[in-house]
Parts: structure tokens; sequence; C-alpha cells
């Protein structure tokens, strides 16, 4: 990794790693002021709605002239939401922040990654660096949820929020003190960004075939992620695990991730980020519907350090497809961040519902057989939708 890189990398980590920490004590701390669990349940999910809802403005309004100035205001208002977390107890005062928080989360977000492809130096081989990337948001997540979990054992809730926004003030000292390299954008893709997309023109940009096809990925790639997340604690109880052993089996999981994804770009390189984004999904679905066959502590730790292993190299795929598939003249370069990210916070959002949804009928052990069963049909059905599409808007113009 290029030393102009390794930079670029290091505000993420502080970034993911403010929002694990204060995300992780959340539900606890709500729970500690008495809280009814639907009323946490209903504060929790506003972060991930309104970082949904920044995606596409955020998007709009990226240059990479003024991308200083945005992420520096969106951190600015994470870390200030973050120690404000630890003295709003009131409910409206409580959703108030949260929501703040979530959509300068989802802001900052999706600037930084539009950033972080154009800041790159020109030599450098994107596959390794969007590798790199992917690994150190998933080395934030580690180490936030690691951290917070320390700090709120010894200090208690509110001292963990405030060493949250502490990391919050070192990601903006990390991004202040960055000097971006010379990237690849040339003259006129810098004129051609000058021309602001409008609302219409961005939503259109999903009929491009590269676009549409990288989000049908990381929709589906984000709700099987969560599918696993949200229910098999609730299996591996109900198997007989103890939640030490359910917590190890996650902690190894997103271990595995952290350590996959930065090398994950040579494997992609090799055998193609086009057939790794859409093979790897069902592989990853075939490996979930193994888990009802196992019950014990070392063959669930081998499944799911194997859907890691495949969640970590189509994750760097599909963000190589981002780069590399969608022409930034025809779709601006905070657009596409914009969408990409925006697909992953709604597969986030769907994945436990519709999972809930689904284990309402089949209990939790065929949860794992139906859902993902159900997720590769309508996988391969949106790709289709997809291809059908591109050639109707190609027949139209010919």
């Amino acid at each position: 990794m290029k030393a102009a890189t390794f930079k670029l990398c290091l505000p993420i980590i502080a970034m993911t790693a403010q929002q694990t920490a204060a995300a992780l004590i959340i539900p606890p701390f709500l729970q500690s002021l008495d809280y009814p669990v639907s009323a946490i349940g209903s504060l929790i999910s506003l972060a991930p709605v309104l970082s949904l809802a920044a995606r596409l403005p955020s998007g709009l309004i990226y240059r990479s002239e003024r991308a200083r100035m945005l992420m520096l205001a969106t951190l600015a208002v994470m870390t200030l939401c973050t120690f404000l977390y630890s003295v709003a107890a009131q409910p409206l005062y409580f959703a108030l922040v949260q929501a703040f928080f979530g959509f300068a989360y989802g802001a900052a977000t999706t600037i930084y990654l539009a950033f972080f492809v154009d800041a790159l130096p020109s030599d450098e081989d994107r596959h390794h660096a969007l590798g790199y990337y992917t690994g150190c948001l998933a080395v934030g997540y580690s180490a936030g949820g690691f951290a917070a979990g320390y700090v709120a054992d010894k200090l208690g809730y509110a001292a963990t929020f405030r060493f949250a926004s502490l990391l919050g003030l070192l990601c903006i000292a990390l991004f202040f003190i960055l000097r971006p390299s010379p990237s690849r954008r040339t003259a006129t893709d810098a004129r051609k960004e000058e021309t602001a997309q409008t609302v219409l023109a961005s939503l259109k940009s999903l009929l491009d075939p590269g676009m549409a096809t990288i989000v049908v990925v990381a929709l589906f790639l984000n709700l099987l992620h969560q599918l696993g997340n949200s229910f098999f604690p609730l299996y591996g109880l109900a198997v007989g695990l103890s939640l030490t052993q359910v917590g190890s089996i996650r902690a190894l999981y997103s271990l595995c991730n952290a350590v996959t994804r930065p090398f994950s770009g040579t494997v992609v390189k090799r055998l193609g980020h086009w057939k790794l984004s859409r093979a790897g999904l069902p592989l990853q679905s075939a490996l979930l519907m193994l888990i009802p066959f196992f019950h014990d502590f070392v063959p669930l730790v081998i499944v799911f350090l194997l859907v890691g292993f495949i969640r970590a190299v189509v994750i760097v795929a599909n963000a190589i497809s981002m780069v590399e598939d969608v022409d930034s003249t025809r779709v601006s370069r905070g657009v596409i961040s914009g969408i990409y990210n925006a697909a992953g916070d709604l597969g986030n959002i769907l994945g436990p519902s519709a999972g809930g949804l689904i284990a309402a009928f089949t209990g939790i052990t065929l949860l794992f057989v139906v859902a993902p069963l159900i997720a590769v049909a309508l996988f391969f059905f949106s790709l289709w939708l997809c291809r059908f599409a591109d050639r109707s808007v190609r027949l139209g113009h010919s």
C-alpha cells in the first residue's frame, strides 16, 4: 500500500469505530433508562432510515474540490451528536440526536467513498486500494465494538459516548491533515463534474446496466448479512450454545471480514470482479443454508468463517465494479457513491424485517433454508430485470 493510500484509509477506521461504539451501547443505555423495547427499536431505526435519506442528496452535492469542507461539516455533526447521546435522556431529545447522527453518518460515508476514489494516487492499483478501503471499514467496526464494550464495562455508558466522541475528533484531525495525491481525473472529467445532476437524472442513472447490477448485489449482500446477524443468536441459543459462544462466532466472522478484505483485491483482479459479484452471493446463500445442519460450536465457526470470506470478496468485487463498470462522465462519482451506499442501507433495513416475517411462518431453524433460497431467486430475477431493461433501452434508441 502506498503511503498516500494509507493516509486515506485512516479516517474511515476512526469514522466507523465511532459509529460502532455509539451503536453498540445505545440499546443497553436506553434499557437502563427504562425505555420499553418497542420504543428502543423505534429509536434505533431512526439512524439507518435517516442515513438512507442522506445518500442521494449528499451524492448530488459532492464535488472533489468541496469534499474537505463537506466532510468536516458532517464529521463535526457526528461528533457533537455522539457526545449529546450521554445527556439526551428524554425520548424527543434522543430521537433528534439519533436522527441528526444518522443523516450525518450517511452523508459522510457517501462523500468519503467518492473522495477516496478521486484522491487515489494515479499509479495506485484500484483493485488493491478498494480492498484496503473495505477492509478498513471492517477494522473500524471490530475495533469500535471491542473498545466500546470494554469502556462501558469499566466506566459506564456516559463515559463510552464521550470516548466515542473523542474518536470523532480523531477522525476530524486525520481528515484535516490529509493532502490528496494527484488523482486519475482528467480536466474533462472535472468540467463534467461541474454540471450538477438533477434528482430525476440521478434516478435515471439506476437504468445504467452497470449501476443497476451493483445496486442489486449490494442490496442482497447486506440483506443476507443482516439476516445472519439478527437471527443467528436466536438459533444458537435454541441449539444449546451459550451467549459467549454466539458472540465468539460473530466476532470471528467480523475478524475474517477485516482480515480478508485488504487482500481480496488480488483475488478479484485474478478471477474478475464481474464473475465474483454475481457468483459470490449464491455461494454465500448456500453456506447459510448449512447452518441448520450443525448444532456444535466448531462446525458453526467454520461455516461463518467461510461466509465471512465470501462476503469480503464479494464486497470488494462490487466496490471495484462501482469504479470500473460505471462511466463517471455519465453518472457523477458522488451519485454513484450515494446510490451504492443507499442500496446497502436498504438491504440492512430489509434483512431483519423480511427475516422476521419468514421466521413467523417457518421458525428460526427453517429460516436459514427458506430465506436464502428466496433471496437467491429474487437476486437472479433482479439481474434478469436489469438485463431486460438495458435491452429495452437500447432498442428504444435504435
